[in-house]
């Protein structure tokens, strides 16, 4: 299964599901090959993915980075996504749980905030977590990571482009257009954006100079404590004059391979 097949998949039934829930396949290189984390429950007495129901107002890559800190104690960002799971609990209410995998770079001991909830868990070489999962279902995720580690495709990098928030009425501002702000509801999308934006773990920002797009990144570089770097190139003004400047733009960071996040406008979108 490709990236574009898992995203495909996770796109198309993200909102037919009675509860939602999230999680992800820890996993690094260790002596003998890639290994992964298991958490063992005591109330069901089964091995499987560190995963929980998604808290109100919460969006899916956040819950699965809280439910990952929960369960193990490992503070993660996510990578690709993997196969999400379906299956029917209590009295016919579909639940379905996203998974990311999420590389673990520093050795952490395992702290699981609730032993009542998680008594153990362990990292596992892939054969041996295969056999171990409880569940025969969650074999999926352990797959599709195994496919990706054999392709060298595990490691990955996020290029993540971020449309402004609501932004002051065009047809009612009438000073110009580099300076229209961001409306009370951009300003609280803006904030909301945080913890979805900081998931991925990315340092390094980039924006259109423009306010609203400067605005719409401000609280993420506030909480990072990473600045933001201006590119005029992402203006709508400079992309409408010279479109093709703005792709070779994009094209660079690109082939640079390195994260980054970058804020732009609606007009600019088609282009790149």
């Amino acid at each position: 299964m490709s990236r574009s097949e898992v995203a495909s998949a996770q796109a198309s039934s993200r909102v037919t599901a009675d509860v939602l829930a999230a999680g992800a396949v820890c996993w690094r290189h260790g002596p003998k090959g890639l290994e992964v984390v298991l958490i063992h429950r005591p109330k069901y007495n089964d091995w499987s993915w560190p995963k929980g129901k998604v808290d109100p107002g919460e969006t899916l890559p956040e819950a699965a980075i809280r439910e990952v800190k929960e369960e193990t104690g490992f503070d993660i960002h996510l990578g690709i996504p993997l196969p999400s799971a379906e299956y029917t609990v209590r009295k016919n209410t579909l639940k379905k749980v996203f998974y990311w995998s999420a590389e673990v770079k520093d050795e952490a001991d395992f702290a699981p905030v609730n032993k009542r909830e998680v008594d153990t868990a362990g990292w596992f070489p892939v054969d041996k977590a295969r056999s171990k999962l409880t569940s025969f279902a969650d074999r999926e995720q352990l797959d599709a990571l195994e496919k990706f580690a054999e392709t060298d495709a595990l490691r990955s990098w996020p290029l993540i482009l971020v449309r402004h928030g609501k932004a002051f009425p065009r047809a009612k501002w009438y000073e110009t257009e580099h300076v229209r702000p961001l409306l009370k509801l951009g300003t609280r999308q803006a904030m909301a954006l945080t913890g979805l934006l900081g998931a991925w773990g990315v340092r390094k920002l980039a924006s259109s100079p423009w306010k609203r797009c400067m605005a719409t990144l401000t609280p993420l570089s506030a909480a990072t404590g990473k600045s933001i770097k201006k590119v005029s190139t992402l203006s709508e003004k400079a992309t409408a004059a010279n479109p093709d400047k703005t792709v070779r733009y994009i094209e660079k960071l690109l082939a640079k391979g390195k994260p980054i996040i970058y804020c732009t406008h609606r007009p600019v979108l088609p282009t790149i």
